[in-house]
């Protein structure tokens, strides 16, 4: 593992992707710094009740779920850039506003309207870092652990922040924010979305072999190209809002558990969190090695709810624990939850690229984010409630809605054979 690791920081993000990702490493700071104040701002600052405040955390998860399809049909439309630039200007402008008015209504519309457009801008984001590499997946991996180490740097500004908890203090970071997204915006403007210029002579041997390939899938009778995508888009999009409950366990359950049903110090939660953060970013992009194809892919993101459900398993028990070892069962539990994250994480970028033709991408990766932001937006609320008004069976449960997920995901497979038959027969003339 050490020489992987070795091997990997050697050969470094994909060229054509390293402004992209620069690009994305100081949005995930400025969002995580964000995500991580905005429920206390909203509580203590801007004086709204709890009921309103999550109410408002839930409109923008609800405005992320609705735009994000829109926004892959005016990608694969050839908008990608435009798209991408708008969205991340108008964000930057709604998020210094949340920090300047007071009024419950007014904060409502801007935090559903910046959900909307920070949704949009993360479609674009992840269909760029899919097109614009030769190896999709690994590009999208680089991408996640940026993020990552762009939101531990962002909790960690926060706590500065949280510290002073004033609305001057919240006034200059927000703004700060805003002009984060001013930068991203001129990088979606600048970056291309989509392959490499090809020369002449590899355009017309492609266009050769697409022809070929076009007159073999008639002859074989595969014509149901698009009814077939949008139903695997559909299976994508569902196993995506239940396989990415990791989420939810992590920053709602486990919170709830530990303080409710354990004996171990609060704090054990911080440590737990870093440990999540610490072993996503060393291991994430070797497991999205092991995403490369479809069919490998497909069984990473079936695979990872074994983990998850891992996870549930020794959270539920660890009640019954000694005091003693609760803390070694937490541990536990926090890593089987972050190999069902990374593999989850894995198998969906492997799925959404590997299944993506020429101008597909936006469609596919709009799945993907439509799942998870269903899933940021419905997931608290119904885990939460059920491992707490069912401290006995909500964990059972928990466990069969994901092999629910599980389930759905086999239903990506008749598809992905189609599109890995029609792809292995268009090789490209690199």
């Amino acid at each position: 593992m050490r020489a992987r690791l070795a091997a990997l920081a050697r050969s470094g993000p994909p060229r054509r992707a390293r402004t992209l990702l620069a690009a994305t490493l100081v949005l995930s700071v400025g969002k995580g710094t964000f995500l991580a104040t905005v429920m206390v701002y909203l509580l203590q600052v801007a004086g709204l009740s709890p009921l309103a405040a999550t109410t408002g955390l839930t409109m923008w998860g609800t405005a992320s779920a609705a735009v994000a399809v829109p926004a892959g049909m005016l990608i694969d439309r050839g908008r990608g850039r435009e798209l991408g630039a708008i969205t991340a200007v108008c964000t930057a402008v709604l998020v210094p506003i949340a920090a300047q008015t007071r009024s419950p209504w007014i904060l409502m519309i801007v935090l559903l309207a910046a959900g909307g457009f920070d949704s949009a801008g993360n479609v674009v984001r992840r269909a760029m870092l899919a097109g614009v590499g030769d190896d999709a997946v690994t590009t999208l991996a680089w991408g996640r652990t940026v993020s990552n180490v762009g939101f531990a740097l962002g909790g960690l500004l926060s706590v500065w922040l949280l510290s002073d908890n004033s609305a001057a203090g919240y006034a200059l970071a927000y703004l700060l924010i805003g002009g984060v997204y001013v930068l991203m915006a001129v990088c979606f403007a600048t970056t291309p979305l989509g392959p490499r210029s090809r020369t002449r002579a590899t355009a017309r041997a492609d266009e050769a072999t697409a022809d070929d390939a076009r007159a073999d899938a008639a002859t074989a009778g595969a014509v149901r190209r698009r009814p077939r995508d949008l139903r695997t888009g559909a299976a994508l999009a569902v196993a995506t809002t239940i396989l990415t409950v990791h989420a939810t366990l992590l920053t709602t359950a486990l919170p709830l558990w530990i303080t409710r049903h354990t004996s171990v110090q609060v704090s054990v939660l911080g440590w737990l969190v870093m440990l999540n953060a610490v072993i996503t970013i060393a291991g994430q992009i070797p497991v999205s090695r092991l995403a490369a194809t479809t069919e490998r892919a497909l069984r990473c993101f079936r695979g990872s709810a074994v983990w998850t459900a891992a996870c549930c398993v020794l959270l539920g028990l660890v009640s019954f624990a000694p005091p003693a070892l609760q803390t070694v069962v937490l541990v536990a539990a926090t890593i089987a939850l972050t190999a069902g994250e990374m593999f989850e994480a894995a198998g969906e970028w492997g799925l959404s690229a590997t299944l993506a033709g020429d101008g597909e991408h936006g469609f596919y990766q709009s799945a993907c984010v439509l799942g998870e932001a269903t899933q940021s937006a419905a997931g608290p609320l119904l885990v939460g409630g059920m491992v707490t008004a069912m401290p006995v069976l909500g964990w059972p449960a928990l466990i069969g809605i994901i092999g629910v997920g599980r389930l759905i995901a086999g239903y990506i497979s008749p598809s992905a054979r189609i599109r890995d038959t029609r792809f292995a027969a268009t090789p490209r003339a690199d």
